[in-house]
């Protein structure tokens, strides 16, 4: 055997035994960088987006609703996985034997390393539902306002509904059936209302 193989199979023997080390600090790294991240897009959303989701129809509203919820529901799950890749499980029993020690440390290295691709895949797609929330926020349609309603008491009745303007002395009240135009002159009260019922 060679000098370079003989060191190449030491070294592959060290690894056996700090290959947990690794693999915790590759979570740890993963832990950091999905903070930030988090901490990122609590800026972006303060900072940009609709100031009031309450303009947009009600459809548009729940949806933005849900999609932060549970953009917010997988970064904290995200998290959760980071942090247990980095740390471990919390109560996990000491292994006083070499072969249970080994095969804990081999079977911990494999969940770090789901731990990792979990919290990097939900991480993802919460970031996918941010933006998709962000984006309806943006381009959602906006709710109609509703229609103000007037009563106009006038010396030749009542009439109730939108007003259409006034023009020659004249106002225009549009109702359910059709527009009436009363004389400025003869108008005695005006009020808005809930309803024309």
């Amino acid at each position: 055997m060679s000098l370079d193989k003989k060191r190449w199979a030491q070294r592959a023997q060290a690894l056996k035994f700090t290959q947990l080390d690794g693999a915790r600090k590759q979570a740890e790294a993963w832990r950091t960088g999905l903070g930030g991240l988090t901490a990122l897009l609590g800026a972006v959303l303060i900072v940009k987006g609709r100031d009031n989701v309450t303009a947009l129809t009600p459809g548009f509203r729940w949806f933005v609703v849900v999609l932060i919820g549970v953009a917010l529901g997988l970064l904290v799950a995200a998290t959760l996985n980071a942090v247990r890749a980095a740390a471990g499980d919390p109560g996990a029993d000491i292994l006083l034997s070499g072969e249970s020690l080994e095969a804990w440390t081999a079977d911990e290295v494999k969940r770090v390393s789901k731990a990792i691709r979990r919290a990097a895949w939900l991480t993802t797609t919460a970031v996918a539902c941010l933006a998709l929330g962000i984006g309806a926020t943006w381009l959602g349609p906006a709710e109609k306002p509703e229609k103000a309603l007037m009563e106009v008491l006038y010396a030749g009745g009542r009439a109730c509904g939108e007003i259409g303007g006034a023009d020659k002395g004249q106002l225009i009240v549009r109702e359910a059936r059709r527009p009436v135009v009363v004389p400025l002159a003869t108008v005695q009260r005006m009020r808005a209302v809930a309803s024309c019922g």
